[in-house]
């Protein structure tokens, strides 16, 4: 699921960074080969390696500059007071203090006098990485210990260092750059006529306007209210925002409804949805209520998903959006842009 990088011929004897290790008991360090300081050293505490249970430690300089670990309301730069920095996405509705929220980056950068560099521990599981003054610990519920390490030594050089790894995000269209208009608890197609109207009334410029999951039917995915926001209604905005060179984005749950309406049906005929180990379709509960959820590694969920979008989103019957909001999907947010 995540292409590695390829590493060119000799690199090895290029490498700005050395790796030993330890046998008995085993420990492995991380260096930069010209000077040999130490970047990252296991030494100080028993590695664990159980099939739910992995607990790796490094060394820390005193009052070390630590940056990242996942999508947080932490402080930018990490405490190291023991400091507990759990990587586990959630959809956070509002954003409390020293709390997880939508996305698990289990990636960080240090900051030193002699340079920076970056630790990248692929692994998606839950854990929790403990901050203190002298160590940075790993806890994680399972997986392998999948280490990448960059080694700057500028910070740009690091954050250009780890896209190498991780791959480039894609090209923004312009228009994303503009001001963007999003809330939930729009009641209905014609307040969300009014705020595009009020805008313009007081001269505010405005690129893009998003809806929530208002727009749907009883919160189900790949619907529209037939009260609320009727099609004919939901068609009329859209057109006046693209008359206006403004845009439209609608958000889009990656969870099907486990009722008797078509998106589940399709579903089900393409036995795409996520089953129990007795065959039973696994559920969970979501906006709608009890929901499925889309086995994206299932040959047929490309094309249901596909299926879905264009039955809805089609410029010539349907809504003609500009970008989809994808929400709850595994506490990640993106946006999809046409």
């Amino acid at each position: 699921m995540f292409p590695r990088p390829k590493a060119a011929g000799g690199t090895e004897r290029k490498s700005a960074v050395k790796f030993n290790y330890k046998e008995e008991p085993f420990s492995f360090s991380v260096m930069r080969a010209k000077t040999g300081e130490v970047l990252f050293d296991t030494s100080a505490a028993s590695l664990v390696f159980e099939s739910q249970y992995l607990r790796l430690r490094t060394k820390l300089p005193n009052d070390a500059n630590i940056y990242g670990l996942g999508e947080h309301s932490d402080p930018l730069r990490l405490p190291t007071d023991g400091h507990l920095r759990t990587l586990w996405a959630q959809d956070s509705y509002g954003v409390p203090e020293k709390a997880n929220l939508y996305g698990t980056h289990p990636v960080y950068f240090e900051h030193r006098k002699t340079g920076s560099h970056g630790v990248f521990f692929l692994n998606s599981d839950g854990m929790d990485v403990i901050i203190n003054d002298d160590y940075l610990e790993y806890n994680t519920l399972g997986g392998v210990l999948d280490f990448y390490f960059v080694a700057g030594p500028s910070p740009v050089e690091v954050a250009q260092q780890y896209a190498l790894i991780t791959g480039l995000p894609a090209m923004m269209p312009y228009w994303s750059l503009g001001f963007q208009q999003c809330r939930y608890g729009y009641r209905d197609a014609f307040e969300v006529a009014e705020v595009v109207h009020n805008y313009s009334a007081a001269r505010i410029p405005l690129e893009t306007m998003w809806t929530d999951i208002d727009y749907m039917d009883r919160r189900r995915g790949f619907t529209l209210d037939p009260q609320r926001y009727p099609l004919e209604m939901v068609r009329g905005i859209v057109n006046k925002l693209h008359q206006d060179d403004q845009k439209y984005v609608l958000m889009v749950n990656p969870s099907i409804a486990y009722q008797n309406y078509g998106p589940f049906n399709r579903a089900v005929e393409d036995n795409v949805l996520l089953l129990r180990q007795n065959g039973s379709i696994w559920k969970g509960v979501v906006w709608p209520g009890v929901v499925g959820f889309p086995d994206w590694f299932h040959p047929n969920a490309s094309r249901f998903w596909n299926n879905e979008f264009s039955l809805l989103f089609n410029p010539a019957s349907g809504v003609d959006i500009d970008g989809l909001w994808i929400d709850m999907n595994v506490g990640l947010i993106s946006i999809l842009c046409f």
